[in-house]
């Protein structure tokens, strides 16, 4: 169920309940065919009225990402993922250029992503942050990837930048390469250096050093590609490793 923890300022509102859920559904926050609340539950989550969701609503089905189906409500579109997700992952052989082509859009966003936020975050921002990393190393401490945690302090460092925009391309950037992200986090040391990289991230932006910020947000993206290589590598070094997994 979306959260609706961010309550939405008096500007553009419809569009910005439009970004806030296409964010929730495209980083699976949200799953394919999930009920959405009703009108007037979204309208108390957001704190605004239900002429703004109906308009929102409106502009994500016109998108392809919801639904609305007699005697079910609105839902999660089956099929909301693909339209971004499906012409990526065709391109996602693993290669070498597969990982590094789309890394460096990624690596064209980020970086200033996290100046910015340094620049703009509220201590909210940044406790949110930091309670990113705590969850990821907890979930990392009990054998997981900790690929959503990962995912939710990206968004937590692009929602701190203020941008409505920024926040659009870094969500689709995370959900558009969640594969990769996933090998790297799981190639050798891959979740620690992670954790290591997002505290970097997360004390420059509390220093509001956002040239710090920015540098520490390029090294952990460049690490990325490195541990996504470094898991490729692992997996081809793995004797037998295909015919043993019939």
């Amino acid at each position: 169920m979306p959260t609706g923890s961010t309550r939405i300022a008096k500007k553009r509102i419809y569009e910005q309940i439009v970004l806030q859920l296409q964010q929730e559904i495209l980083s699976g926050a949200v799953a394919p065919g999930a009920r959405l609340p009703t009108e007037r539950e979204l309208a108390a989550q957001f704190g605004v009225s239900r002429a703004s969701i109906r308009e929102a609503l409106s502009v994500l089905q016109s998108r392809g990402l919801i639904e609305s189906r007699q005697g079910d409500g609105t839902i999660v579109s089956p099929t909301a993922h693909d339209g971004l997700l499906l012409p990526l992952s065709e391109h996602q052989a693993r290669s070498r250029s597969a990982i590094m082509n789309p890394l460096e859009v990624r690596y064209m966003f980020e970086p200033q992503t996290a100046y910015l936020a340094a620049e703009r975050a509220s201590d909210a921002e940044i406790a949110a942050m930091a309670a990113c990393i705590q969850k990821q190393h907890a979930v990392v401490a009990a054998g997981g990837s900790g690929i959503d945690e990962d995912t939710a302090f990206h968004f937590a460092v692009a929602r701190a930048s203020h941008n409505d925009l920024i926040m659009a391309i870094v969500a689709h950037i995370n959900a558009a390469l969640r594969e990769t992200r996933e090998w790297s986090l799981r190639a050798r040391s891959g979740a620690q250096r992670s954790l290591q990289h997002h505290h970097n991230i997360v004390t420059a932006i509390a220093r509001r050093d956002p040239q710090a910020a920015q540098e520490a947000m390029a090294i952990h993206v460049e690490d990325v590609q490195i541990m996504a290589l470094r898991w490729l590598q692992e997996r081809a070094e793995e004797p037998s490793a295909n015919g043993q997994r019939q």
